[in-house]
């Protein structure tokens, strides 16, 4: 899935992976320090954005990193349940 981040070194666009209820893995080339809180929109396949907050907690240099989700509302969560679902995992 797409996503928009923006974080203290600005907006980019990224790929997730790896989805589930606690976080996922963000395929990025740009490196963020561990524990750097940062928000982003999450670009669903009916065109809709959820904003969420996420925080940086691995880094695999020049791969991406592990971000888990902050603060989700009961909403956030049962979406991302329904992604999960949709894409044949289990949440």
């Amino acid at each position: 899935m797409e996503i928009l981040l923006d974080s203290a070194s600005g907006k980019r666009e990224a790929r997730i992976s790896d989805l589930s209820i606690g976080g996922c893995f963000v395929d990025s080339i740009a490196s963020f320090p561990e524990g750097e809180r940062m928000q982003f929109e999450l670009r669903l396949p009916d065109s809709t954005v959820e904003k969420m907050t996420g925080e940086v907690s691995y880094v695999i240099e020049g791969n991406g990193f592990g971000m888990k989700f902050v603060g989700l509302s009961e909403k956030q969560t049962a979406l991302i349940s329904w992604i999960i679902t949709e894409n044949g995992g289990t949440p």
